[in-house]
Order: structure tokens, then sequence, then C-alpha cells
């Protein structure tokens, strides 16, 4: 095909600038970028046919490649190219078909290949996305004619036109639109299929033009429907505004529903849902549109809403009692890394599991007691958390039995176990120190007194490396807290001013029973303060 292609490409172009080693360039790359799409589309079609169980899979696995070596692009080129040279078309389908029966051999011989259709798209005969950037150069060095992309004209509305859409129902209809390329459950491993899900949903958006779009304000530059238990999949985010008193105003709105008009930028996928950005954003009440909203079955744009604080907390000793659970298991790594910038930081893993005696277990993230956890609430909205567990040669093997990653296996190899502490009252100091990525510090601290008082702060500033410059920023440090505390089974009881406040507390069963070296207190690893003072 090599031979032929640089013949007949060379004797029909008639651009009089091309040198017979960039003629052989083009036909070279040529050659290989229609092989390798040719065969890809074969592959699919006959493993399709073949095997039509996995008919979704495949499409996954090709809009990723497809995407990944810029089809659109190839697409681009050869069109311009059969515009210019005619009877490349009809060399193209000969080599096409012939291509097609030696795959078709191929798999008759082979037919577990369909199985592993990644496997066979990663051989270096597929990776042609070079080959598709020479074929742009070349051909506009050689004056061929190629069509540009086509241009996104948005789509202009009449005030008679315009009706409100629901976060939930745009949801809905940005994951059809989506679905046109690859499946969600595709992309969230497959990065290429992403952002080719991304692309074309940005461009259906682009198309549509102005949005306006109804939801509840969750944060000063974030919308998002709320329905009962329910939420949008997809949330709207502000990066401008039209004016800053809708800026403003939308950070006065947080909690209330309002219209957010703006221009689509950007749609990100993510693992579940994902989120539309707008420019020149403007906030409304419903009643200052006066339009009506759309109406239209969209409970695909609908998934569960996370538990707010509110919800998830039922109360003391309303959640798992103690009688139920088996052991608590702290999961912790702390490794030291650099940013783009060259400071260290320190990547803080902690991650705190409820084992029950029935089998189950949960991911504890509230800064309460899991005693006080609203247990039916969780595992309905938040069925991430929740796993069942067992237990070899000292190590715990959770299997998620709910959310997107259901059936997935976590294995503990090192578990460290939690104990309440034993005595009600302390007389030491317990800091936690957080250095993050830019050189942000964070300091916490609790100065626990025999006496039954605690004095409790938290501060924080940045210093470290941006770009050339070194900075030092002082954060505002929160006032010193004086409050009451005593301590039951894993419970720290604040009590300031009328208030109580209960945090989980425990400390490694490993640890001097009367004076820990560590706590975990919300979940998080605080260490003794030996110079503060205490015996």
């Amino acid at each position: 095909m090599r031979t032929s292609l640089a013949t007949l490409v060379f004797c029909l172009l008639a651009c009089g600038c091309a040198s017979a080693d960039e003629v052989e360039d083009l036909s070279r790359h040529i050659g290989k970028a229609v092989a390798a799409f040719e065969a890809a589309s074969h592959y699919q079609e006959q493993c399709d046919r073949l095997d039509a169980a996995s008919v979704s899979q495949r499409r996954d696995i090709l809009a990723d490649w497809r995407y990944g070596n810029d089809q659109a692009d190839y697409d681009r080129v050869m069109s311009g190219l059969t515009r210019q040279i005619p009877e490349l078309q009809e060399q193209l389908e000969s080599q096409s078909a012939a291509l097609a029966e030696t795959i078709s051999r191929d798999l008759q011989r082979d037919t577990a290949q369909c199985d592993k259709l990644d496997e066979v798209l990663s051989d270096e005969q597929f990776a042609v996305r070079s080959s598709v950037r020479e074929l742009l150069s070349l051909t506009r060095k050689l004056g061929i004619d190629i069509p540009d992309r086509p241009e996104m004209v948005p789509l202009v509305k009449t005030l008679e036109e315009t009706e409100i859409l629901p976060l939930a129902t745009l949801s809905a209809r940005l994951e059809i639109q989506m679905a046109q390329i690859g499946s969600k459950e595709g992309a969230r491993e497959l990065r290429n299929l992403r952002a080719a899900r991304e692309e074309h949903a940005e461009a259906r958006l682009e198309a549509d033009g102005v949005q306006i779009l109804f939801g509840r304000v969750t944060e000063d530059d974030e919308l998002r429907e709320w329905r009962d238990d329910m939420q949008s999949a997809f949330k709207a985010r502000c990066r401008s505004f039209s004016e800053d008193a809708h800026e403003a105003r939308m950070a006065a709105s947080v909690g209330q529903d309002m219209v957010l008009v703006g221009l689509p930028r950007g749609v990100v996928d993510s693992t579940e849902g994902g989120t539309v950005t707008l420019n020149n954003c403007s906030l409304f009440t419903l009643e200052e549109t006066g339009r009506p909203m759309v109406q239209e079955e969209d409970s695909a744009g609908l998934m569960l809403r996370p538990l707010e604080f509110s919800e998830a907390y039922a109360g003391p000793a309303a959640g798992i009692a103690l009688n139920d659970v088996d052991r608590l298991i702290y999961d912790a790594s702390f490794d030291t890394r650099l940013d783009g910038f060259g400071n260290g930081y320190v990547d803080r893993q902690e991650d705190l599991y409820v084992l029950l005696r029935d089998g189950t277990a949960y991911l504890h993230q509230w800064s309460f007691p899991f005693t006080d956890l609203a247990v039916t609430l969780s595992q309905h909205r938040e069925p991430d958390r929740w796993f069942t567990w067992a237990e070899r040669d000292g190590k715990i093997t959770l299997t998620s039995t709910g959310g997107v990653n259901s059936g997935a296996e976590h294995i503990i190899e090192t578990p460290h176990r939690l104990v309440p502490f034993d005595a009600q009252l302390l007389d030491a100091e317990y800091y936690y120190l957080q250095v993050g990525m830019g050189g942000a510090r964070q300091d916490r601290r609790f100065a626990f007194s025999e006496d039954g008082a605690v004095r409790y702060s938290r501060g924080g500033f940045v210093a470290g490396n941006l770009g050339t410059s070194y900075i030092i920023v002082s954060g505002e440090d929160d006032p010193d807290t004086l409050a009451r505390y005593r301590i039951e089974d894993f419970t720290l009881i604040l009590e300031n001013d009328g208030e109580v406040e209960r945090l989980f507390l425990a400390r490694p069963e490993s640890t001097d029973r009367k004076r820990p070296d560590t706590l975990v207190i919300e979940g998080t690893a605080y260490w003794l303060d030996d110079e503060a003072g205490g015996e």
C-alpha cells in the first residue's frame, strides 16, 4: 500500500512544491493511520457479530482509542485528501476490504482477541496519533486543502422560547448525549473516553447557547438541584459573574432555590455526576425570571444526595451500639512528597473503620462518634461507606457493598486497633500539624487539664515556593476556646456556654492507657506534646 500510495499521491499532487521525500512521508503516514483506523473498525464490527454480549464494552474501548489517536483530525485529513484525489478513495476501500478478510481469518483462529481488544489496540501499530499530526503538518505544507474544525454558533433564543431548565433535567440530557460516545461506567476507567464524552457534551451545550438553570445555591459559586434525598447528578459552577452584585447575591443565597443564567464554558465528567462550568453568571429568583420550567422525565439525572451533618447526626448514643462492635480499625499513611514548585508536603491518608459483629463494616468520616450515627439514613444515602469484612493472616479485607465501587476489595495490611480512653480526664496537650501542598500549614491543639478544663485552638499560614518567588502568608487564627470536657467511651464531650459538642476520640491500643502518645480525635491523629507540661 505504501508504494502504490506514494506513486499515486506524487502523480496527482499539483502544487509543485513537494519534494519526493515529503511525498514519501505523506504516503507513509497515510498508510499507517489508515491501516490502524480501518483495522480497529473491522475488529469492532467482526467481534460484535461474534460476541454480542460485550458490544458496549468494546464500544467504550474503541471510543477511548479513537479519541486518544485524534480521530477527528484524521477524518478531516482524509476528507481533504480524497476530495483532492478522488482516485484515492477507491484504493482505500480496496485495501480496507483486504484488511477485513485478514482480520476475519485472524479471529477465526483466535476469537479470544475479542475479549482483550484493549490489549490488541495497545500494540505499537495502533499508536498513530503522531502520524495524524504529521499528516496535518504535511498537508498544510503541500497545499492540500483540509476542512477546518466545524465552528460552533450558539443558538439565539427569543424570550418566548426561553424556559428554565432544572439541573436534574440538564443532567439527564447530558448523560444521554455523552452516552452517544460511550458509557459512564467505561469513562470511570478510560481517561480518553471520559475526555471524549466531555468534549461532546461541551459542544452540545455551546450550541445551545445561554443556560438558564434551576437549583439550590450550595456554595458561593455553585448551584445543584435538591429533591428530597436526591440531587442533580451535575452541578453548575460559575467561573465569572456578569456583575459584582450577582456574585455577592450568590454568596448570600446559599441554601436557597434560585435561577442561574450563564454561558457554558466546560463540562467535567466525574466518577459520579459532574460539573458544568459557566461564565458571565447572573442569579435571579424564580419569580424574577417570569419564565416557565421545563417539564420532562428526568429521573436519570438524579443521584443520592450525600448526608448533611444535621441528617447524619442522630443524637447521643442513637447510632451504632457498642455491643454490636467487634473492633475499631485505624488505617493511616503519612507520605512525604514534593509539589510542582518543590515544596515538601505530607500526603496524609487516615481512615476509620467500625467492624461490626454481624460481618459488616462502616467507614466513619464524621466528627461525632459512630455511636451517634443515623444508621438507616447512612446505609441509604452513603452506601459507598458500607462493607463486609473478613480477617485472615492478620489482614482485614473489606468488600464494598454499595455505591459505584460495589464489589471492590480493600485490604488493610497493618490494621491498628483503636480502643476507648480509660480515664475520664487527662493532663496533657495534643497537637495536630499538617503541611500541605504549596507550603500551607495547619495547626490544631487540645490542652487538657485534670480539673476538667480544655483549651483548644487552630491556626495556619502559608510559607513556600510559588513560581520563582518564596511567599509567606499568615492566616487568621481562630481564638482559643476554653470549655469543660469529659470522656465517655469513644466520645469527647465539650461544654461551653450551654452548648454541648460531641467529638469522636480514641487511642491506639498499643499506646499507654493513662498518657497515650497519640489520640485520634475526629478521625485524625493528634500527638502528645511532651514539652507543653504535664507529667
